[in-house]
């Protein structure tokens, strides 16, 4: 059984179509997903940029500590939930300040009530409380969130504990999900309008010119004698 050109034209079609779509909408939506890893690291950097300087409006003065407690200017930071939630509030975030990696003041919540006196990753607080900064993924208290920490000093400049920002991966998760139907719905899209050109492709066309077609006579015929 013969496939007609007809068929074969419209399988040619489909296939390329479903390919370009394919590789554009694999390479968009990695794209895409890089970019909102890079857009909630940004924002958690920035909110703990924020929240610093709300911690130095409402408890203005230094970082030390007195009697194995955190404390900034004359404010006791341990139990401080004002302080984490006003942060919380302000930037939508998760907020926890450390005394060295120990959980002093946090809005995360375990089993009903704050997780103070808990810790952090071991890999977070090595590099935090020697002097660096870590941003990035980390699992808190068995969720993970898109982290920001910074340490804190004293007047003295030694490392006394740290501050950190989390963004909530759900929001990455869910803007993710929300893309990637954007792009499957658009290949979807882009299909039927491939079967829908298939409907207009004058293929008559090609078996009229291929029938159609004059050819030039054979040297046999063109010594051939008329009759009569």
């Amino acid at each position: 059984m013969q496939i007609s050109l007809k068929t074969k034209l419209t399988v040619w079609l489909i296939g390329s179509v479903l390919l370009v779509c394919l590789v554009i909408g694999i390479m968009t939506i990695r794209d895409m997903q890089i970019q909102i890893e890079a857009a909630i690291a940004e924002k958690a950097k920035s909110d703990l940029a924020t929240a610093l300087e709300i911690a130095d409006y409402m408890r203005p003065g230094v970082w030390h500590v007195v009697n194995g407690e955190l404390f900034k200017g004359r404010a006791r930071i341990n139990g401080d939930t004002e302080l984490v939630d006003k942060i919380s509030q302000l930037t939508d975030d998760t907020v926890t300040i450390f005394l060295h990696n120990t959980r002093v003041a946090t809005n995360i919540m375990r089993d009903g009530s704050r997780a103070t006196g808990t810790q952090a990753a071991d890999y977070v607080a090595d590099t935090v409380l020697n002097g660096g900064i870590y941003i990035g993924e980390a699992e808190v208290i068995g969720v993970k969130y898109q982290t920001c920490y910074a340490p804190l000093k004293d007047d003295t400049g030694r490392i006394i504990g740290m501050f950190y920002i989390g963004v909530s991966k759900k929001l990455a998760d869910q803007l993710k999900q929300s893309f990637t139907a954007v792009a499957v719905l658009s290949a979807r899209i882009a299909l039927l309008f491939a079967l829908a050109a298939t409907c207009f492709i004058p293929v008559d066309a090609w078996s009229t010119i291929s029938t159609s077609r004059s050819w030039p006579a054979t040297s046999q015929e063109n010594n051939e004698t008329p009759p009569g």
